[in-house]
């Protein structure tokens, strides 16, 4: 697989030709100062639809108050699992 590397600037200045190389399957690296990213084509089958990203915001939203389980054993989670 090809990949190409170029800067923010290159980037911005010809952002459709690079898309267009990333839907071909060159991997497309953009570096900005000391950090590096990659560009790729990811399938349209591969998003998620709105009702799953709203459960994993939710799911995000009760681990950050603490609202978790906390399994430690196998037995532990056997009888989590034969709670639900």
């Amino acid at each position: 697989m090809d990949t190409i590397e170029l800067t923010t600037t290159e980037f911005r200045q010809n952002q459709k030709h690079f898309l267009d190389l990333a839907a071909q399957g060159v991997s497309i690296l953009i570096c900005r100062g000391k950090e590096l990213f990659m560009l790729n084509r990811v399938p349209v089958e591969n998003r998620l639809d709105d009702e799953t990203q709203k459960r994993i915001a939710r799911a995000r939203e009760e681990f950050r108050q603490g609202e978790t389980t906390t399994v430690n054993t196998s037995q532990e989670l056997k009888d989590f699992l034969e709670s639900l």
